[in-house]
């Protein structure tokens, strides 16, 4: 019998609801210069295995680049051209294979490409097929953005998924479904770990995992851990696939692995120094903070900025404040413990940036720049806030086929948030993403459509919407029983949003 189409690619269920911003080009065009490296314009760009197309749609409806999507599961390509259709943006949405893709003739070259959440997912031919579709389809100077697991952090993990997958194959009956093969699986690996093996005492962090699973989405697990295909690969095995493609390591897209300081400790940096090869160095670091998920852009062609360039290159990026700054965090965890910023940089810089406005880093310079704050240490605050996702690349003034191409998607969302919890995010034309919007907001807004005014009013729409559906808050790990409880909470919840969430909302663009 032929190979199904799946490729040994779990399609019973469907993958997550998730937004990642990594995959958001502006992300690119500020981590590239960072690292003295020119970032293209990006007028075409194309996302390779989208999964639901949360991120795919809401990028092209908060930007005027034309985005093309492939993912074989045609379940996943039916969602995401529903987003596209209610957004009315460009997005091209298609369910073929690498290879069928590959093949078109239709598709223009591109400036930028993602791939999230897929190569260590597939089979060496399919990553064959990624790598050829960039060496045909990217433009030279084009980015891509590609994520995958990493050996150092799932060194002792490795067996037992091993067994874990032998055991869904040979003994989890197959017509229970996935989620019932999936809870099976895991009670048998829990069981075995009770018997105190040798593997239990070596590698506890694996021991964890299996723990820490049995709460985690079934949805997530039957992705992660549950495809034929499971292959955590080397930062230079990496490399050594992307060469063929003709790509250059540029940076980590994880802005703050930018920032040795933050993920290094000054014994470790010293050695780092003694190591004259640079992709030798990544792939140390990685065994230094144990990483398991590498994200990271790779340039066809690069070309590097002088000091000059590079200095005009961030002064006319823009940046804007996400959150309102009262829930602004000075204190931050890395892999070396946690990291308490400096109150007499970063005040002034969000005290800037409290408007919620979009600023130039052009303007913080002019503005913050003093003895004590040099240029270096004003744009180190600026890379180190978007990486702990406060603040976010931006455009002042987006067109208003912009905005009406997130509002329709946005509203389209949150009339689905009545019934459903699925996607926690809304798309914003300022910062051309998604922020984070949890159905509770997503009512909220909901009610304030209505013409709700009060936290009373948005409190008793919302609780009319989730005891409907039998639904109650959960707090401190516990859920709220009494209708009392439930709509003394959503005030409370309501009150934050009206006088926090909605302002900055507005800012953002996002209606």
């Amino acid at each position: 019998m032929a190979e199904s189409w799946t490729s040994g690619y779990v399609t019973e269920v469907g993958y997550q609801w998730g937004y990642f911003s990594e995959l958001n080009p502006m992300r690119a065009k500020i981590a590239l210069p960072c690292n003295g490296i020119a970032c293209p314009e990006i007028n075409h760009a194309c996302e390779l295995g989208f999964g639901q197309g949360v991120s795919l749609n809401m990028h092209a409806a908060g930007s005027d680049v034309e985005w093309h999507g492939n993912d074989f599961n045609p379940s996943h390509a039916y969602v995401a051209r529903e987003l596209s259709g209610h957004s009315g943006a460009l997005a091209h949405v298609t369910d073929q294979s690498f290879e069928e893709f590959r093949q078109r003739k239709d598709l223009p070259q591109f400036d930028y490409i993602g791939v999230h959440g897929v190569w260590s997912w597939v089979s060496d031919e399919n990553r064959k097929e990624i790598v050829d579709f960039i060496k045909a389809k990217l433009k030279v100077g084009g980015v891509v953005y590609v994520s995958y697991n990493v050996q150092p952090g799932w060194a002792g993990f490795i067996p037992l998924r091993t067994l874990m997958m032998e055991y869904l194959d040979r003994i989890a009956p197959s017509g229970k479904g996935m989620v019932a093969r999936i809870d099976e699986t895991l009670e048998f690996a829990e069981k075995m770990i009770e018997t105190k093996p040798l593997y239990a005492g070596n590698y506890p962090a694996a021991v964890k995992r299996l723990s820490d699973s049995k709460t985690q989405n079934r949805n997530y697990l039957a992705h992660e851990f549950f495809n034929r295909d499971w292959h955590p690969m080397s930062f230079l095995d990496m490399g050594r696939w992307l060469d063929e493609a003709k790509l250059s390591y540029a940076c980590a897209a994880s802005l703050l692995e930018q920032l040795p300081s933050l993920t290094t400790t000054k014994e470790q940096r010293e050695f780092l120094e003694t190591i004259p090869d640079e992709m030798l160095r990544h792939q140390v670091v990685d065994f230094m903070t144990n990483q398991q998920f590498r994200r990271d852009y790779w340039v066809k062609g690069v070309r590097r900025l002088n000091a000059a360039e590079q200095m005009e290159t961030f002064k006319d990026l823009s940046v804007v404040l996400t959150r309102h700054v009262d829930e602004a965090s000075l204190t931050m965890k890395g892999p070396i413990g946690e990291v308490n910023l400096n109150e007499e940089i970063y005040k002034p810089l969000l005290d800037l940036l409290s408007d919620n406005k979009v600023h130039s880093i052009g303007e913080i310079i002019r503005k913050l720049q003093s003895d004590k704050h040099t240029i270096v240490n004003l744009l180190q605050a600026v890379l180190i806030l978007m990486g702990d996702n406060q603040i976010a690349p931006a455009v002042s003034n987006p067109p208003a086929k912009i905005r009406k191409q997130c509002e329709r998607l946005n509203r389209f969302i949150r009339n689905r948030s009545r019934d459903v919890d699925e996607i926690n995010f809304q798309a914003s034309p300022v910062t051309g993403g998604g922020i984070g919007a949890s159905r509770i907001i997503q009512l909220f807004m909901l009610a304030v459509e209505g013409k709700a005014e009060t936290d009373e009013e948005l409190a008793r729409f919302a609780w009319q919407r989730l005891s409907a559906r039998k639904q109650r808050l959960v707090q401190d790990g516990k859920p709220l029983e009494t209708d009392e409880e439930n709509l003394a909470e959503l005030k409370k919840r309501a009150a934050e949003f009206l006088n926090k969430v909605r302002p900055v909302f507005s800012a953002l663009g996002i209606q």
